[in-house]
């Protein structure tokens, strides 16, 4: 029965108690989803109907709406949120979605087609029912089945949408229990990452997983094999990263001791400095690929640069406008202490370092805030599991002149 006519009212002492212990109840119930729910922030909104994940400053933000929300049984609350977390885990709601605007609300029965086959149903979970504008119980479910078309289960988004297709279907008038609207190409590239990296760390751990079963697990895994743009990905990580600096300002009365005396505000700037991995097995191609990316990302703030092999190769040289050529510096085998050395005694809170990986595991700094290996091919690997990781793609990225760099090479020259 939904939450207002709970026949034990005393089991919660409001929504927001309530809505704890369905996300703590994950634990138990799916454990997979509950390290999904802890990347994202939760909260109220009208701006939806029912409830949806989104973005705000590179952050996931799950969404729900709270009388949707208080319409709902507990099981039937539990159903929703993990029909909304596979959305997010399988990349329907990014780059699986189509171009075409009109082709949206048929992949959106689609998607939900997918996701419905994979959430086994128990009296602790189970697809919501079918209400009146009063709320009560009417026939059927609000959500769609496979078995609703007489279509198998557990097929793709994409094979659902073809078997929709052949059967006349054009999503008109389908109204879901979630909602999939609202995303820029940025933060589509920018959840895409952050899922993929989750996946990544949790792959390989057996009581994550859980009760999800293997052909599930096949399934997500699969769908994390997919590419991001890496530059979409870094230009918003660098844009967001921020943190609180405390300056005096003339603008402002001091609390304490009045005028003359200057009051403080908060600068939100962030130091980053960006390390190139300019040892032998880095290529021309990718270096050249990231002095591109850093001069469009002076643009939104400025960074710092220095260069490594097996030690630092250059002085910080501070990115605040475009520079239309580098000269390279390095060459030689690779390691990455000295750089980390180097950003913890200059005070940096975010790092960012373009790499192939290929060198032994530095030590895990306590000062840096923010790690981001970027690197340089798909079979590439960070040396160590801290950090988020984001890979060059450079299919479909235009690229940059081969004059935009001058190598500090005889062999080159």
């Amino acid at each position: 029965m939904p939450f207002n006519d709970l026949t034990l009212p005393e089991k919660y002492k409001n929504f927001e108690d309530r809505w704890k212990w369905i996300i703590a109840f994950m634990v138990l119930e799916d454990k997979f989803v509950h390290e999904i729910l802890l990347l994202m922030t939760k909260s109220p909104s009208t701006a939806v109907p029912t409830m949806g994940v989104f973005v705000k400053e590179g952050r996931l933000n799950l969404h729900y709406n709270l009388d949707f929300a208080n319409m709902l049984t507990d099981p039937e609350l539990r159903y929703v949120v993990t029909h909304e977390i596979y959305h997010t885990v399988l990349h329907h709601v990014t780059h699986r979605m189509p171009k075409r605007k009109e082709d949206h609300q048929l992949y959106n029965i689609a998607g939900d087609l997918a996701i419905n086959s994979l959430i086994p149903e128990s009296p602790s979970r189970h697809m919501p029912k079918k209400r009146d504008k009063d709320g009560k119980v009417v026939a059927g479910h609000m959500g769609v089945l496979p078995k609703d078309y007489e279509f198998k289960e557990k097929l793709s988004m994409e094979q659902y949408v073809l078997l929709l297709k052949e059967k006349g279907e054009t999503g008109d008038n389908y109204d879901g229990f979630d909602d999939h609207g609202g995303w820029s190409d940025t933060d589509k590239c920018v959840v895409d990452q952050i899922i993929k990296n989750k996946i990544q760390q949790v792959a390989k751990k057996e009581s994550v997983w859980g009760s999800v079963p293997s052909d599930v697990q096949a399934i997500i895994l699969a769908a994390q094999k997919g590419s991001v743009p890496w530059y979409r990905y870094l230009r918003e990580h660098l844009g967001t990263l921020l943190s609180a600096n405390k300056i005096r300002s003339c603008k402002r009365i001091n609390k304490r001791y009045g005028l003359p005396f200057r009051g403080v505000k908060r600068a939100y700037t962030d130091r980053k400095l960006v390390g190139w991995d300019t040892s032998g097995s880095v290529g021309d191609d990718d270096l050249a690929h990231f002095l591109a990316e850093c001069n469009t990302l002076s643009e939104i703030q400025p960074v710092d640069m220095v260069m490594f092999d097996c030690q630092i190769a250059s002085p910080i040289m501070p990115f605040d406008d475009h520079k239309p050529k580098v000269e390279i510096k390095g060459r030689g085998g690779t390691c990455f202490q000295p750089l980390f050395d180097l950003a913890e005694k200059n005070g940096y809170q975010s790092l960012i370092i373009l790499t192939d990986g290929c060198a032994e595991a530095p030590k895990k700094p306590a000062t840096i805030q923010d790690i981001l290996w970027v690197l340089t091919d798909p079979s590439c690997k960070p040396p160590v599991p801290w950090g988020e990781c984001v890979w060059i793609t450079p299919k479909g990225v235009p690229q940059p002149s081969r004059a935009a760099i001058a190598i500090d090479d005889p062999d080159d020259a």
